[in-house]
């Protein structure tokens, strides 16, 4: 990849022994000339990015005839000439983006019926003639541009009332007719706002196994880095792609959008944009792009895979990271109408950022709560969340209500403190986390704690020791050492309790998210020090 550099003169004629190139970027460059022929001879090449170049001449027909190419980005140069009769023979273009040139004639008809292609811009050209009736077969279409031509006649009729795309500046409805899948109305510099599966296959390198980040139920997460929009611009996203052979994936999917077309706050993971389209062997194919954590969910800092990685939660910041969630549960139960229930509270749907805050992802299994109690009909009916962090009730075939999250918020507070799983062989035949914890006497919490909780106590009482003995006051360093280590003991010990109180058996005992907010906040203001 050469783009956006400051590259001049023409591209070298250097391509014919190039026979397994797959990607040409030569973008946002100084350059000139014709577009070399030899690039047909690339018989691999699958991506060709030359947008910004400076390009004139015409577009080799030849360009369209390459059997794998999938991208083909040449807008704003000063291209010339008509666009090839080659040009409806589509096959497996998916991109193709040749606005802001000096192209004219006509659009050629388009032969391929069952083409791939998902997104057309010819805008701000120089094309004449009718729209040919023949774009109907542009069955996986989403986005057309064909604005500030010189275009006249009829409409086709598909394209005016279009279902499955929109077509920008030539019909006065530019929306899809269906339902926006949960494009969240969050602008993000760099990354288009509406993806096409080819977009998302060159983010994400084709998928790549470096690039995936987590694996859910339903699909994986990968994380993908977008170079559309301005010069030197890189946006990095997560991008969740549904394993759409899984039955209720689908179902899940439509639940998330639906759950976070409306919702904002800073404790819940943001969704940019949607993608529901086919892939290149024109599969079903849905994703979502939403913000890139940059450390990861909470699982893997509390079941690092390698326990020498250094990777460890101070008290101080699983205090935070348990306001962060019951914050971002607060507003879901208390400041959204209606109510919206998670369902599926758990640390790997916890991610942190790079300040550590703390973000409530994956709404997957998320229900509404009508104001007669009901469930809403398009939450995921038959899931009911992760083992270990499911109310009783629940898992016995209750509905949803907002004390469900409270008993999964309540696993999780006691997880961050003693970082044993739910699901540990520990607890068996009957004995849960939170009736093992309960039994515990709380002057002895500290023998079941996470022992990399206090492992710095040591070295914070030399630190202390040593700063008061500067001051050659040793027994006020004895005094402190013991403060420290005391209130230690007591936050750990308020936390826990609020973390039963969550998680009690019966839903009438247990603290609403507001409540355990409220603690929280109490908690840390009084162990300010520690």
């Amino acid at each position: 990849m050469l783009h956006e550099n400051l590259f001049s003169g023409e591209i070298s004629d250097i391509f014919r022994n190039l026979t397994q190139l797959y990607l040409l970027n030569m973008g946002k460059n100084q350059l000139s000339g014709r577009i070399p022929m030899s690039l047909a001879t690339c018989q691999q090449l699958e991506k060709l990015l030359l947008a910004g170049t400076g390009l004139n001449e015409s577009i080799p027909k030849q360009i369209f005839e390459l059997p794998k190419l999938n991208i083909l980005l040449l807008a704003n140069n000063t291209l010339s000439g008509s666009l090839p009769n080659e040009f409806g023979h589509l096959r497996q273009l998916e991109i193709m983006d040749v606005s802001g040139n000096q192209l004219s004639g006509n659009i050629p008809d388009i032969t391929e019926r069952y083409s791939i292609l998902q997104s057309l811009n010819i805008a701000r050209n120089k094309i004449t003639g009718s729209i040919p009736k023949s774009l109907e077969n542009l069955a996986a279409l989403e986005s057309l541009d064909l604005s500030s031509n010189n275009l006249f006649g009829l409409i086709p009729k598909e394209l005016r009332e279009p279902s499955c795309f929109a077509v920008r500046a030539l019909i006065t409805q530019k929306k899809r007719n269906r339902r926006n899948n949960g494009t969240s109305s969050f602008v993000v510099k760099g990354l288009p706002s509406r993806l096409s599966y080819s977009e998302i296959q060159l983010a994400t390198n084709r998928f790549a196994m470096n690039n995936l980040i987590g694996k859910g139920a339903f699909g994986s997460v990968y994380r993908a880095v977008f170079s559309t929009g301005e010069i030197g611009i890189h946006t990095t996203v997560a991008v969740k792609v549904l394993d759409l052979t899984q039955s209720k994936a689908s179902k899940s999917f439509e639940a998330e959008c639906e759950a976070l077309r409306n919702i904002r706050h800073r404790n819940l993971v943001k969704v940019f944009t949607s993608c529901s389209s086919i892939d290149h062997k024109g599969a079903e194919f849905k994703a979502l792009a939403m913000e890139f954590m940059s450390n990861g969910n909470l699982d893997k800092w509390l079941y690092p895979e390698d326990v020498e990685c250094g990777l460890t939660l101070t008290l101080t910041q699983r205090m935070n990271i348990a306001i962060d969630v019951a914050s971002a549960l607060d507003y879901l139960h208390h400041d959204c109408d209606p109510p919206v229930v998670h369902c599926d509270l758990k640390p790997g749907n916890v991610l942190l950022d790079e300040d550590m805050t703390a973000h409530v992802g994956d709404f997957g299994l998320a229900r509404f709560l009508s104001h007669d109690s009901l469930q809403n009909e398009s939450s995921t009916i038959g899931l009911k969340g992760s083992i270990g962090y499911i109310a009783p009730e629940y898992g016995l075939g209750g509905k949803a209500s907002t004390s469900v999250d409270a008993y999964g918020f309540g696993i999780l507070l006691l997880e961050l403190i003693i970082a044993k799983k739910p699901t540990d062989r520990m607890f068996q035949e009957g004995l849960s986390l939170n009736m093992f914890i309960s039994e515990v006497h709380e002057t002895k919490i500290l023998d079941i704690v996470d022992p990399r909780l206090f492992k710095d106590k040591e070295s914070l009482t030399q630190s202390s020791s040593t700063s008061y003995s500067t001051r050659g006051d040793s027994s006020s360093s004895s005094n402190n050492n013991n403060n420290i280590v005391f209130r230690s003991e007591e936050c750990v010990a308020a936390i826990v309790r609020v973390g039963l109180s969550c998680a009690a058996h019966s839903s009438k005992d247990r603290f609403t998210m507001r409540e355990a907010l409220s603690k929280l906040h109490e908690i840390k203001r009084c162990s300010i020090g520690f």
